[in-house]
C-alpha cells in the first residue's frame, strides 16, 4: 500500500513524500529445470537446454536394476528472504515424463540435513502440499543452503523426465 503526504510551512515550501508497507504472507522460491545436476553414485544422464533438462539412464540395461534408477539434484538459488521464520506449505515439480519415466520421491535439504520426504510415483507435473506439523518441521531460517533430489524411474531405455521448474511455497510464521 502507497501512500503520498503532503507537507508544507516553513521557508523550503511544500514536498511529497511517499511510504511504502509491504505484507509478505507467502513466498515462493524456484529453481529452473537446467539448474539440475546428477548425482554420483546414483547416475543419471543430465542434457540442458533453455529453461528444461532432460533426464535420462545412465547406461540402461534391461538386465540390471540398478541402471533403471536416477537422482538429481536441484539446488535453490534464491532461499525465502523472510524477516522471520519460513514454513514451508508445498513443493511443486513442473515436468513431463516420456516413456514412463517417474519421479519416485523428493527429498528436500537444508544444507545436508534431510528435512522431507515424500514418495510420489508421479509421471506429470504435481505438488505435495505439507500438513501443519510437517510444515513447522520444514521451517526456514537462513542461512542454510538448500536442495531438492528427485529419486527417478526409467523402466524402459527411451525413458525420460522433461524438467522445467521446482517450485517451493513458504509462509511467513
Amino acid at each position: 500500500m502507497t501512500e503520498a503526504y503532503q507537507l508544507g510551512g516553513g521557508s523550503g515550501g511544500p514536498f511529497t513524500s511517499t511510504t511504502q508497507a509491504y505484507l509478505i504472507d507467502l513466498q515462493c522460491v524456484t529453481s529452473h529445470g537446467n539448474e539440475a545436476v546428477p548425482d554420483a553414485s546414483v547416475k543419471t544422464t543430465v542434457n540442458h537446454s533453455p529453461g528444461v533438462a532432460f533426464l535420462t539412464p545412465f547406461n540402461y540395461d534391461t538386465n540390471d536394476k540398478s541402471t533403471q534408477k536416477g537422482l538429481v539434484h536441484v539446488p535453490i538459488h534464491n532461499p525465502p528472504a523472510m524477516t522471520k521464520a519460513a514454513y514451508l506449505q508445498q513443493i511443486s515439480l513442473k515436468f513431463d515424463s516420456v516413456d514412463g519415466a517417474t519421479v519416485d520421491s523428493v527429498i528436500l535439504y537444508y544444507d545436508s540435513q534431510d528435512v522431507f520426504t515424500a514418495d510420489t510415483k508421479n509421471k506429470k507435473t504435481f505438488y505435495v502440499s505439507l500438513n501443519a506439523d510437517e510444515s513447522k518441521s520444514c521451517a526456514y531460517a537462513p542461512p542454510p543452503g538448500i536442495c531438492v533430489s528427485l529419486s527417478l524411474g526409467f523402466p524402459n531405455s527411451g525413458s525420460c523426465i522433461k524438467l522445467w521448474s521446482v517450485t517451493l511455497v513458504y509462509k511467513a510464521t
